[in-house]
């Protein structure tokens, strides 16, 4: 009897699950609706609008389907080739959730290592959990160069300049107000290496977070264009730390542009 083997990739589940289900229900309802009117031959001109409000919901789940798992990657990518990392550095990912950078991260440093970190919040991520995280580092072949650490990114549990690079993809908008932001910031440059560098993907609060970094006394810090490959659009930012009392390359915060390390 012949088997046949199969092999399992990586599965890094859905952003926003609760956003996209609603979206979808909303959808057919709207369907419903619309197009009972029209066997109806009744209220056409609202039959119009409901289906073109379900067309509407309908692409935006489907555009946040394609985000989280095509879109999110291409974007981390391009980060990932910003930093330019030798393939030595230790990386710390702040809300790694199921691993997507995480793991794209460790494939670029054989002699490295990618800590991550998160509160494995199911609502932010479909099937959050620092286990499926684990396996999904196995299923890529890269376990032995990632760690995960349940960890909140305002109280970091690191000692101060442990980390080369610190990345984060679609995390710290989910932290409610500024000053924790800000304080999430604050405690990512603490474990930062002089001279390291964080790079942060955003949908939301990107030139909040380059104000705060250059207050902080990053430098070296670029904001890039929204990207309007993945919806919601994306904005990233790249910022260096200034080892203590050098004041030379003072931060300055540039709207627009491709980013450049």
């Amino acid at each position: 009897m012949l088997t046949q083997s199969v092999t399992r990739k990586p599965d890094y589940g859905v952003d926003a699950p609760g956003v996209v289900r609603v979206l979808l229900l909303v959808a057919l309802g709207l369907c419903v609706l619309g197009f009972g009117l029209l066997l109806g031959l009744r209220w056409v001109w609202l039959a119009a609008w409901l289906l073109f409000w379900a067309f509407c919901c309908l692409a935006e789940a489907l555009a946040m389907l394609w985000t989280s798992r095509v879109g999110k990657l291409l974007e981390m990518r391009r980060m990932l080739d910003h930093l330019v990392l030798c393939g030595d550095e230790e990386v710390l990912d702040v809300g790694c959730g199921r691993g997507m950078l995480l793991i794209e991260a460790a494939r670029r440093l054989p002699k490295g290592h990618v800590t991550g970190i998160d509160i494995w919040s199911e609502h932010d991520q479909s099937g959050n959990s620092p286990l499926v995280t684990q396996e999904n580092a196995r299923l890529a072949g890269v376990a032995e160069r990632v760690s995960v650490v349940t960890a909140d990114a305002r109280q970091l549990p690191f000692p101060a300049e442990r980390f080369d690079v610190i990345v984060s993809c679609l995390a710290l908008h989910n932290i409610h107000g500024r000053e924790e932001r800000r304080q999430a910031l604050s405690e990512m440059l603490r474990v930062l290496k002089p001279d390291g560098r964080i790079a942060i993907l955003d949908l939301a609060h990107v030139k909040q977070y380059a104000r705060d970094l250059q207050d902080l006394g990053a430098s070296q810090l670029t904001v890039g264009r929204p990207s309007w490959r993945v919806f919601p659009p994306l904005r990233m930012v790249l910022a260096r730390k200034l080892p203590a009392g050098r004041e030379d390359g003072a931060a300055e915060a540039v709207s627009g542009g491709q980013p450049s390390a």
